[in-house]
């Protein structure tokens, strides 16, 4: 029989054998049954959505619900992040990323525009998750590199909005790297005045 989530729950079996995970680890990761785990991998039952998030958090991922209009760029994301040295982000990246939300979480009243530093957020929300190329790492240590400096004497209107163009342009490269030219550009923009 299938169900509605019938993708969802073939990507959760995907993730688990990639994973070289067994049935009764996620089991015991989640705390769900091992019958119940192979019961949803089968599609001879219907997930209730709190054993799907346990399920998915045991595998370190998470369900969310996304704006229709953003599945195109989201699919360009999920697509893109296995394509580098790994599927996951590197203890490094993650660090430098908390440390930018972290500053970011302080300074969000010195820019000038509200909205400039909540796409900063959501550039680093992303940036969190999406795995990056050893060239795309260094330019996120460079986005690092005058915090310090900051902390004791704060960036300038200007300075911010440069930070802040770095950060877009960094996720915008991540998010579309190693995209095939055969196919055509998407007809979206996560930033209309970012020409990345």
């Amino acid at each position: 029989m299938a169900y509605k989530t019938e993708h969802i729950t073939q990507q959760i079996r995907a993730t688990r054998e990639a994973r070289n995970m067994s049935q009764r680890e996620l089991s015991a990761r989640s705390g769900l049954t091992q019958s119940h785990i192979s019961q949803i991998e089968r599609g001879t039952m219907e997930p209730g959505l709190s054993s799907l998030v346990d399920v998915a958090r045991a595998l370190d991922l998470e369900v969310v619900l996304a704006p229709k209009k953003l599945m195109p760029a989201i699919g360009n994301i999920l697509g893109s992040s296995t394509s580098v040295t790994g599927d996951t982000p590197t203890s490094e990246q993650r660090k430098l990323v908390g440390r930018l939300e972290r500053w970011l979480a302080e300074v969000r009243d010195q820019f000038s525009i509200a909205s400039e530093a909540d796409a900063v957020k959501d550039s680093l929300a992303l940036l969190r998750h999406l795995p990056l190329s050893p060239d795309e790492l260094d330019r996120l240590r460079d986005a690092t590199v005058n915090l310090n400096r900051w902390q004791n004497d704060p960036p300038t209107r200007k300075e911010l909005s440069e930070f802040a163009h770095a950060v877009r342009q960094l996720r915008n490269a991540a998010v579309h790297r190693d995209r095939d030219d055969s196919v055509p550009n998407s007809a979206y923009a996560l930033d209309e005045d970012d020409d990345a």
